[in-house]
């Protein structure tokens, strides 16, 4: 399937570069394209070794790691091979997230961070990555056109995240001085709805057909995020819709790296010469090349070589001439749980889809492991494919660019259009409502007196939104509420509501409990309103109340959500949702 955009109808003024950014736990991408040229996506593939070689590695992506030489960051491939361990900072993107942290707190580096914050060590890195971007887009496009054509970032979230965490990365490359994000959009796409839109366009258009449903599986470093999509159309272009909402967890392939430092730490550690550097150079092996090769052909006994350079030859240890014999029966028992927490989290997902399943489209990192889809294969309905698309290491980087120009000119350069998404949370507020006896009499020992109705009134959550509504993207969601405070305690300067969300899978409650947790404030500053223009109710306690009829606006996108507050028909400019 391919798109031909009206290119006539794209004037120089809607001229933009769009950059999708996949700021991964172990490794980074950037892909861009002009939307002049929206069908040549440019992986950016050579990588900085030093302040002075910008180009001096050629892979797809780079590492998510630094190093402080005093306060001057090194990133990637810059970091020099030979630095101490114990100066390298890495997945510190698990940090963000309060899930994650516990994850991170087994490779936290403190002596390496330097008393530097996980905010401030995500700005340094994205602005580094972004430096390189600058100089590659100077390279290709020169710096006389760059400063003509404005910019827009598409960055991309884990789906599994909180709302704060994914705010923090927003913040973070606003931040971040490498890029031009003063006066550029940054927007949020979570990375298996990236994936999906790169992974679906290319399928083969000949074996799809209306109706047909997949879940894609995104398994990155850190986190596994899956995705149910059914096929609504296939012509102009795929449109799409959630078939339910999505789910994961922590099992990506840093568990693996986690695993077998462990093992060769216990099977090696005691020996004599066995030190960081000895550890660096074998993790980087199992990294880059067993845990690429591994395949479930491997007999049990095949051996993969690790490089243990300083150990003296050890039989018993299996060392011999700098290597460490290394069998595929361990290599299994390292793989084997993350992949059964894979497989039961895709099970899962089939399951809760509720729609017959056609295919699992693989992306990501360990996605693209061999081991991976082969057990996969074999532990799910044979009639389900198991697919990994081209390039699959980059799908989540794709797919932000080709999301980014579908913001950018919906008309014609949308490729594939996800119609709708399941909500993955329960949204709203609380508010007071008049008591019931029949509704609300267990709630009945929380009610109290409301001198402005001359009523008892009990707080009970209004509900936006709830888990597994289908939800548009950019279609606001609208419920008005009124605003009262006494007129004897001065003119209300700032109107305000709390945001609230339940993840779990019951129905949505009535009632606040400790499972509904607070997600945002939203506040609008109303000092600029005369008072005279203030709506004024006497109560039926005979005191005066402002009360205030407001509106609230809740969009919601694809990992993000915007809310506004309206009052007289007016839309606040100075709202601001403070996520928590």
């Amino acid at each position: 399937m391919t798109l031909e955009p009206d290119f006539e109808r794209l004037n120089i003024r809607e001229r933009k570069i769009i950059v999708g950014i996949d700021f991964g736990t172990t490794y980074s991408g950037v892909v861009w394209a002009e939307t002049q040229r929206p069908e040549r996506r440019n992986a950016i593939t050579s990588w900085p070794v030093s302040r002075t070689i910008r180009e001096g590695e050629f892979s797809d992506k780079v590492p998510t790691k630094l190093r402080y030489d005093g306060d001057k960051p090194q990133w990637g491939f810059s970091i020099p091979v030979n630095s101490p361990a114990d100066e390298t900072i890495e997945w510190f993107k698990l940090d963000l997230d309060a899930s994650l942290e516990s994850m991170g707190e087994n490779l936290r580096n403190a002596a390496a961070r330097g008393g530097r914050d996980v905010d401030t060590l995500i700005t340094d890195y994205i602005s580094a990555l972004g430096e390189h971007l600058m100089y590659v887009l100077r390279e290709k496009l020169s710096e006389s056109i760059l400063q003509t054509l404005p910019l827009e970032f598409v960055v991309t979230v884990p789906a599994i995240w909180s709302d704060l965490a994914k705010d923090k990365t927003r913040q973070a490359c606003q931040r971040a001085s490498g890029l031009p994000t003063t006066t550029s959009p940054i927007h949020l796409v979570s990375e298996p709805e990236a994936a999906a839109i790169y992974a679906l366009h290319g399928l083969d258009p000949h074996g799809l057909k209306v109706g047909d449903s997949f879940v894609v599986c995104d398994a990155g470093g850190g986190t596994v995020d899956l995705i149910s999509y059914t096929i609504l159309k296939l012509k102009p272009i795929l449109e799409i819709q959630e078939a339910a909402p999505g789910t994961g967890g922590l099992c990506g392939s840093t568990f693996l790296n986690m695993r077998f430092k462990k093992f060769l730490t216990s099977r090696l550690g005691k020996l004599a010469g066995f030190d960081d550097v000895l550890l660096a150079e074998a993790m980087e092996t199992f990294e880059k090349s067993i845990k690429r090769k591994f395949t479930m052909a491997a007999a049990r006994d095949e051996i993969f070589p690790v490089p243990v350079g300083g150990l003296q030859d050890n039989k018993e240890k299996g060392v011999s001439r700098g290597r460490y014999a290394l069998k595929a029966s361990d290599v299994w028992a390292i793989f084997e749980p993350v992949v059964e927490e894979v497989i039961k989290l895709v099970k899962e997902q089939i399951k809760s889809s509720k729609v017959p399943i056609r295919a699992v489209l693989m992306v990501g990192g360990f996605g693209a492991s061999n081991y991976l889809k082969e057990r996969l294969r074999n532990a799910i309905d044979k009639k389900i494919l198991v697919l990994q698309p081209p390039n699959a290491w980059l799908a989540v980087a794709h797919g932000a660019v080709m999301k980014g120009l579908a913001l950018s000119a919906p008309e014609q350069l949308t490729m594939v259009k996800v119609q709708t998404r399941k909500a993955r949370k329960h949204y709203g507020t609380e508010w007071r409502v008049r008591y019931d006896d029949t509704r609300h009499g267990h709630l009945k020992s929380q009610r109290h007196w409301c001198g402005l109705d001359g009523c008892y009134k009990v707080r009970v959550m209004e509900w936006f939104i709830q888990r597994g509504d289908p939800v548009a993207e950019n279609e606001p969601f609208i419920t008005s509420f009124t605003w009262a405070g006494l007129v004897s305690q001065g003119q209300i300067k700032k109107i305000g509501m709390d945001i609230y969300c339940d993840r779990t899978e019951r129905n949505a409650p009535m009632a606040k409990d400790e499972y509904v947790r607070l997600l945002c404030r939203v506040e609008a500053d109303l000092s600029h309103i005369p008072e005279n223009m203030l709506r004024r109710r006497k109560g039926y306690n005979g005191e005066w109340y402002y009360e205030l009829c407001c509106k609230i606006e809740a969009v919601y996108q694809s990992a993000s959500t915007q809310y506004t507050l309206i009052y007289n028909g007016q839309r606040y400019n100075s709202v601001t949702a403070e996520y928590v």
